[in-house]
């Protein structure tokens, strides 16, 4: 796939939320780089006031890879509900990939962009 056409499936999948009524507003923002990378950053405030916030970094010299990513979403006092990252911790895990709940670190693999969409509509 190619790096134009994996941002315009995670534009997609976040406007779902807007085709279904559940985003106030959308803020989406995308950079394509020099050596085949991409940045992609989005905040949607929900109609509950709830925010989910995107970020990736993205390398497609070789196919679509998530350099770096977070997708955090966070009830309407900020409050963390759940994110999922790569970032490294310390003590180390034993992949970099996790999610984070109230309930602690699970080791995970990152959801897909619709399933991530999904996991919030869950929510509301």
């Amino acid at each position: 796939m190619s790096i134009s056409k994996y941002l315009a499936y995670i534009r997609r999948a976040v406007e779902r939320l807007d085709t279904y009524g559940f985003a106030e507003s959308i803020i989406f923002q995308e950079e394509i780089r020099a050596g085949k990378q991409a940045i992609v950053k989005a905040e949607i405030v929900l109609v509950d006031g709830s925010c989910l916030i995107i970020r990736e970094y993205i390398g497609s010299k070789y196919g679509i890879e998530k350099l770096s990513y977070a997708y955090q979403y966070q009830d309407r006092e900020g409050e963390l509900i759940f994110r999922y990252d790569n970032a490294a911790h310390k003590p180390n895990l034993e992949t970099p990939e996790h999610r984070h709940s109230p309930d602690g670190i699970n080791l995970v693999n990152p959801p897909d962009m619709e399933d991530l969409v999904d996991e919030v509509i869950g929510y509301l």
